[in-house]
């Protein structure tokens, strides 16, 4: 046991060393307990990266524009919505439902003017893998709702996100097909009845429909455009996914074309891009996920939220062909989730500013998070300390990190 608190306490000290090296200090607190004792559904097989060799932020993000006079809006963004069986036990029987796998972080997901997330699984009543059967409720049966390796929701999940704050989720990754067509339909049809907007699948009827949804906020309508690597072998007979590469593994021409059409319409003020992608575990982007951010920025978006990794990746500042200053973070990381691991319990909100001026034009004014992390007993995400602020921190940098409590402004340098 004391052998086992010394290696802790030396491991902090070095991912605080190490964050500290690239900023002034990451500050001191006491780790919380992240439950290496609690049972895991895993997401995969491959083997997370040691912390200790994540990518160290170098330096603040500043945009040209943070200071530009017009009409701001902030969108908070957080990753994957992963709920093993642990988390769906939880959530059907606990008072406040799946609300207390997320409260402690809830205002901040309620003050944004926008709020997204991916919602990783379908959330489709009366459905196994192998088709129809009877609902069991709220109850995790590990038939109808089951976790890993076939995801599967009670549908209440969604109200319970509308009600927190969120404004948009994507629907477009490798569990979307989990349920098969049956279930990407009613999911899309429960998404639909609780009016949270969703991008990335479409209906088996529906085979010429978008995957793109709209949101607006004081004026300012965002397009947002989901994509997946995969579907996990399950195959997409009607097109109801929107892929981000084609089979040779080149960003995917429907997807290019689909954002430079947003480009171009008169009601899309700006185009945020959720890309599922990526090595799982990996805390560095690959060379083929780089090169589609930039593809995508090049044709048109603003900003590319990108997920699938189950870790935080790099954020970086990209300047497109035509000039603009756009943005990419590759992984947001688990937002609530029952994998092991430090680097798998680390996350962050995203806090990202827009600001839209006479001319029309929308442009980036800064970028903000807010590192947080998964407790077990009870599971919930909570505001990081310990090694997860330290690895988040390292990760993105304390230059632009917020604390709790801290007012959500992603342009502090420029007054109020």
């Amino acid at each position: 046991m004391i052998a086992s608190v010394a290696l802790r306490a030396l491991r902090l000290a070095a991912l605080l060393s190490l964050a500290s090296f690239t900023v002034a200090s990451v500050g001191c607190s006491s780790d919380a307990e992240v439950g290496g004792e609690e049972e895991e559904d895993e997401e995969g097989t491959s083997a997370t990266e040691d912390p200790l060799s994540a990518p160290a932020a170098t330096g603040p993000l500043e945009f040209r524009d943070a200071c530009r006079a017009g009409t701001s809006i902030t969108i908070a963004a957080v990753g994957d919505v992963l709920l093993h069986s642990p988390l769906q036990r939880q959530a059907y029987s606990a008072a406040d439902g799946h609300h207390s796998l997320w409260k402690s972080v809830e205002p901040l997901l309620e003050g944004a003017d926008l709020t997204y997330g991916n919602l990783e699984g379908p959330c489709a009543e009366g459905l196994t893998t192998g088709g129809e059967a009877r609902d069991p409720g709220k109850v995790f049966d590990n038939r109808v709702y089951s976790s890993y390796p076939q995801f599967n929701y009670h549908p209440s999940l969604i109200g319970a996100l509308k009600n927190s704050g969120f404004d948009v989720v994507s629907t477009a990754n490798n569990h979307a097909l989990d349920r098969r067509g049956a279930g990407a339909d009613r999911t899309i049809a429960n998404l639909e009845r609780d009016g949270l907007a969703f991008t990335g699948t479409r209906r088996t009827t529906d085979r010429d429909g978008s995957f793109f949804t709209i949101t607006e906020a004081k004026g300012i309508r965002v397009a947002w455009v989901a994509c997946t690597f995969s579907t996990n072998g399950i195959p997409d007979t009607r097109d109801q996914v929107l892929h981000c590469y084609d089979g040779r593994g080149n960003p995917n021409a429907e997807l290019l074309s689909t954002i430079r059409s947003l480009k171009q319409r008169p009601n899309v003020d700006a185009i945020i891009v959720t890309p599922h992608w990526g090595v799982e575990y990996k805390h560095s982007p690959e060379r083929q996920e780089k090169n589609l951010a930039h593809a995508m920025l090049d044709a048109g978006a603003l900003a590319v939220f990108g997920g699938h990794p189950h870790v935080v990746q790099p954020w970086e500042k990209y300047t497109t062909d035509d000039g603009r200053e756009t943005f990419v973070i590759y992984s947001l990381g688990n937002f609530v989730s029952g994998q092991n691991g430090l680097a798998k319990r680390s996350s962050l909100v995203l806090f990202a500013g827009l600001t839209k001026g006479t001319d029309g034009k929308v442009t980036i004014n800064g970028v903000r998070h807010l590192p947080v992390q998964m407790s077990p007993s009870p599971w919930s995400a909570v505001p990081a300390t310990g090694e997860s602020l330290a690895l988040t921190t390292r990760i993105l940098g304390q230059w632009q990190r917020l604390s709790p409590g801290e007012d959500v402004v992603t342009n502090p340098q420029c007054g109020r």
